[in-house]
């Protein structure tokens, strides 16, 4: 007996009065009855956190977030369920040592190619101990061991530019230093420079941009950043395909750059001539305290691609950045060389660049230059959230937040909050660090 096959079912006018009224529903309950509901924001991000991805997507977030604040106050409804707060005293409680109270959201799921590196890692446990492997790559003693390579990189630099002043030839400052910056960032991670200075070749620098901004845009919508990753690739538009490829390129060059040093890493002796310690290789060398273990290729791989991504545009932009408000500032300009006139001694022949050390310490206006800087322009700008997860809440400046809600401080916003900084919080003024009151905020820029 054949089987009764059965209709579909059309879609009437009674279904979509119905999906209409729940929709409504939920509109109001997320405007109105929401446990946020009484924090001010813009509309549409009370309802759907696509008004966050799109704020990101236009690279507008920590522009309009922070006119939101301007416009609101210190706590600003940026999504569903996620504030942004600018409060001082919000940053030690959000962003504290322990992240068991308020752990990493999903927004961090965004940013590994395939698996999560030290950035991203939501678990704990896991997040300790890779931090213990990479501590001593980021102290100020491993960078004091590392400046030699470092100067090769500043002397082809200096070349560069001395050689488009001689010539009198206009050159892109920011193009520059972004070269410089990349070919360090192999020195300091691969013990190899990328070489990109050299050939002045824009097609070997990494696409760095691309897979940030496919990660925030996906990281925004936290409910769907898993599915977005797995189906986005798929969609046949030109704009999404160019993230993904510049994504999958520097993947692909982490895995090369691991892959190569695995090969020429043997035992635990000397890096051939001459033993050098870069990132990865004491990632490469690093074990579980208690169970002995290394790290796996593909750990290696996850954290040699966040070498890439963290320490090549930001610093370059930082850089950049600083250029930019000295050069629009000719008398801080001027400050700035005639402290290294008068506080260090003229370079030799052979000495490409100043210790770190010895610049520091003998340049403290340009040391708040540079505080100046971070503060004003920040580069890394997103509201990195935490979420409440004690079923009591959080209190914060007797604001209460419910379990469940992602708090976040956002640079840009924060760093432009008169309450801080004062009414002149959009002016580059590094004398502003001579305030006591000021230059305690220094660990807050």
């Amino acid at each position: 007996m054949a089987a009764r096959s059965t209709p579909l079912r059309r879609t009437t006018q009674d279904d979509v009065d119905v999906h209409y009224q729940l929709a409504l529903v939920y509109v109001v309950y997320q405007r109105y009855l929401h446990p946020l509901s009484k924090y001010p924001g813009h509309f549409l991000a009370s309802v759907t956190d696509l008004w966050q991805a799109h704020q990101f997507f236009t690279l507008q977030q920590p522009y309009n977030l922070t006119k939101l604040h301007e416009k609101y106050g210190p706590v600003v409804r940026y999504g569903p369920d996620k504030l942004s707060i600018i409060y001082e005293s919000a940053i030690p409680i959000i962003y504290q040592r322990s992240a068991k109270p308020m752990p990493k959201t999903e927004f961090y799921d965004a940013y590994g190619a395939a698996h999560p590196n030290v950035f991203g890692m939501r678990n704990e446990a896991l997040h300790s101990t890779r931090r213990r492997h990479m501590s001593h790559s980021f102290a100020a003693s491993y960078i004091k061991e590392m400046e030699q390579y470092m100067d090769l990189n500043i002397a082809i630099l200096k070349d560069r530019i001395r050689s488009y002043c001689s010539s009198g030839e206009a050159f892109n400052l920011k193009r520059l230093l972004h070269y410089y910056m990349i070919d360090v960032i192999g020195e300091l991670a691969f013990s190899q420079s990328f070489g990109v200075q050299e050939a002045d070749d824009e097609s070997l620098v990494p696409p760095v941009i691309e897979h940030s901004l496919l990660a925030a845009v996906t990281g925004a919508w936290p409910s769907m950043t898993k599915a977005l990753k797995k189906w986005l690739p798929y969609i046949p538009h030109d704009g999404l395909r160019k993230l993904f490829t510049g994504r999958k390129a520097c993947a692909d060059l982490a895995s090369t750059c691991v892959q190569r040093w695995l090969r020429d890493l043997k035992g635990d002796g000397p890096l051939g001539q001459e033993d050098r310690e870069d990132i990865l290789t004491n990632l490469i060398r690093a074990k579980h305290p208690e169970t002995g273990e290394k790290l796996t290729k593909i750990d290696l791989e996850t954290e040699a691609f966040g070498f890439i991504i963290a320490g090549t545009h930001t610093t370059s932009a930082t850089s950049t950045l600083l250029f930019h408000h000295l050069l629009h500032n000719p008398d801080f300009m001027k400050t700035c060389i005639e402290e290294i006139d008068s506080n260090l001694p003229a370079l030799g022949s052979l000495e490409p660049a100043y210790p770190v050390t010895t610049a520091e310490s003998s340049l403290p206006f340009l040391r708040n230059c540079v505080r100046e800087n971070f503060r004003l322009t920040p580069v890394f700008t997103m509201p990195l959230a935490r979420c409440v997860m004690d079923p009591a809440g959080v209190t914060i400046e007797g604001h209460h937040f419910p379990q469940g809600t992602s708090n976040a401080v956002c640079n840009h916003a924060f760093h432009h909050n008169p309450d801080v900084w004062g009414p002149d919080h959009n002016i580059f003024d590094p004398t502003r660090w001579d305030d006591p009151s000021i230059a305690a905020n220094a660990r807050l820029s």
